[in-house]
């Protein structure tokens, strides 16, 4: 029923490569050579972002570096969550897609939509999504205040090293909400607070209760927590029902 589903995303991206008219006479002539491209200038590669570092292709050097990804302990990750192999998945702040490729091999039968605000990223991610010959991720462009998710679909949204880059967070969390399908859960990777041997410095991180105070005020309730990164925080939330939002 899923795939039927998603049959219109697929028709769209079909549509886009119908035939085009055939060139006139005129338009086969030889084309006038094409001025010399301007000089790039260091302000088109600024990252979207705003707290992102600014050099985007070295940021992404940085997120695929092999320790970096040891310690995000991807397999145990997926181990403790265990997605069922027809979810459908948000990736939220995706980067490179470390997770998303790694929840699309997992879910085979589902989907996972990976957003990020940064087309640099997802031109990493779709990169090596060919390499590696995944076909059930589906990039997507996000805004500052909007992932472009599904409404009601999701049966999770993860967000890894990103919670403390969103702004205007607890709305944000609020509206992520509408994005889950019921039953839907959100995972929360996060650098914890205070000096840590990686990561960001202590001044870009959030404080220590912050993030549990925002979801709970954005009407979320705590599921599970893992004690399986040293440095980061590793979360499971869900939308609050009526009667647990009354008794607050």
């Amino acid at each position: 029923m899923r795939t039927l589903a998603l049959a219109p995303l697929f028709a769209l991206a079909l549509a886009c490569q119908a035939p085009r008219p055939a060139p006139d006479a005129e338009s086969r002539a030889a084309p006038a050579p094409a001025p010399a491209p301007a000089p790039q200038s260091s302000a088109e590669h600024a990252n979207r972002d705003p707290h992102g570092p600014a050099e985007v292709e070295r940021y992404i050097a940085t997120l695929l570096a092999p320790e970096r990804i040891e310690r995000l302990r991807v397999p145990l990750v997926l181990e403790k969550l265990d997605p069922a192999p027809d979810a459908l998945i948000g990736d939220l702040g995706c980067g490179p897609g470390i997770f998303s490729l790694a929840f699309a091999e997992r879910c085979p039968s589902g989907l996972v939509f990976a957003s990020d605000v940064e087309p640099a990223q997802l031109d990493a991610l779709i990169a090596r999504t060919k390499s590696a010959g995944v076909r059930n991720i589906v990039p997507v462009l996000a805004s500052l205040d909007d992932p472009h998710f599904p409404p009601g679909r999701l049966d999770m949204v993860f967000i890894a090293d990103t919670y403390h880059h969103l702004e205007n967070r607890v709305e944000y969390m609020r509206r992520l909400a509408r994005c889950l399908a019921p039953g839907g859960r959100v995972v929360l990777l996060d650098y914890k607070p205070g000096p840590q041997p990686h990561g960001p410095p202590p001044e870009h991180k959030l404080a220590a209760g912050v993030m549990q105070r925002e979801l709970e005020q954005a009407g979320y309730v705590q599921v599970q927590s893992f004690d399986t990164h040293p440095e980061q925080d590793f979360q499971v939330w869900r939308p609050a029902t009526p009667w647990e939002q009354q008794q607050k």
